[in-house]
């Protein structure tokens, strides 16, 4: 349960707006607004994006059974790979069947090669090529994606490419480089370990950008200081964070090593170690801070902002679209 928290609040940190910098504490009302300026932005993100053609393409046959992909969007909703996938075996020219609604195999080539009309938009034809994949094997993942090499067109156009590049190491993932294209957005995510189980110690560091267009989106780096447990994983030390996310600037730090997981007071311990500020967008006046309450009962917690008056409200009540977000990832 609290490992899970701990994934959860990696995952909100893209999305929150966390700052160190100096600032004056806003008004609830004033703090409820900047939440509602937030949410909304990347509400409109997500729309935009789910809108832009490259995007509907790939969704269309990510939830295709008969697509011959190592990735796929199942029943709920989720996306995920397929363990069993085999690139080799998978490579040829296909095309999409609108009597059987499948796609059939045309002929063998040296890679993959999709045909299939843009969904609503029947005029409009699709190629997508699988240039190259590849999985790699961790300790935690059998299945784990190390080389990807892909492009979509629509109508002569592309509209969606991607390149991945993953490294592993004494059975854990060393560096990962990562670029996602879908019209005119430009996403980067960069990750790289350092150290090894012979020397105990090292550093976990991610980078991610988003551009649209001539737009930032987001600029996020996270370094970990890490401890390595021979001969399987390591832990998490301690956790800097800075962020910028639209119009927005955060920081912030969790002392994650100094945490008693077992700790009959866990949300005490989490707060203790932790400075998570939410700033606002205009100002830079501080929201509230990000702590860790008990949500119902059965010793369960959950994310809190905690304004200037002490009261709290739910992260993700203020931020109802992040609960959309997690919901794709249970």
């Amino acid at each position: 349960m609290r490992s899970r928290l701990f994934c959860s609040l990696i995952l909100f940190l893209p999305f929150l707006l966390l700052s160190c910098r100096s600032g004056h504490p806003l008004e609830k009302k004033e703090a409820l607004d900047g939440l509602k300026v937030l949410n909304g932005d990347i509400t409109g993100f997500i729309y935009s994006l789910s809108g832009r053609q490259g995007s509907k393409a790939m969704v269309f046959l990510m939830k295709q059974a008969s697509a011959p992909l190592p990735f796929l969007i199942d029943t709920a909703n989720r996306p995920g790979f397929i363990r069993d996938f085999s690139f080799s075996s998978g490579k040829g020219i296909y095309n999409w069947d609108t009597a059987s609604r499948k796609f059939l195999k045309e002929k063998d080539t040296t890679l993959i090669l999709i045909r299939f009309p843009m969904p609503g938009q029947p005029l409009t034809k699709c190629l997508f090529f699988l240039f190259d994949f590849e999985f790699g094997k961790t300790r935690t993942k059998p299945a784990f994606p190390v080389k990807i090499l892909a492009k979509l067109f629509a109508g002569g156009k592309e509209v969606l490419s991607i390149s991945h590049q993953a490294s592993i190491s004494e059975a854990l993932i060393s560096k990962i480089s990562s670029e996602i294209k879908i019209d005119s957005l430009r996403g980067l995510f960069e990750l790289k370990r350092e150290g090894s189980f012979a020397v105990k110690s090292g550093l976990l560091s991610s980078a991610i950008s988003i551009q649209d267009g001539f737009n930032e989106v987001l600029r996020s780096n996270i370094d970990i200081d890490i401890d390595y447990h021979p001969p399987f994983t390591y832990s998490f030390q301690h956790i800097r964070i800075q962020q910028k996310l639209f119009n927005t600037e955060l920081s912030g730090r969790i002392d994650y090593g100094s945490i008693n997981p077992t700790s009959n007071e866990y949300d005490k311990e989490f707060n203790k170690n932790t400075s998570l500020e939410l700033m606002d967008p205009v100002d830079h006046g501080i929201i509230g801070n990000i702590v860790l309450s008990p949500a119902g009962n059965e010793g369960r917690f959950d994310y809190f902002i905690r304004f200037s008056d002490k009261s709290e409200s739910r992260l993700t009540d203020q931020l109802p679209v992040l609960q959309k977000l997690f919901s794709y990832l249970k």
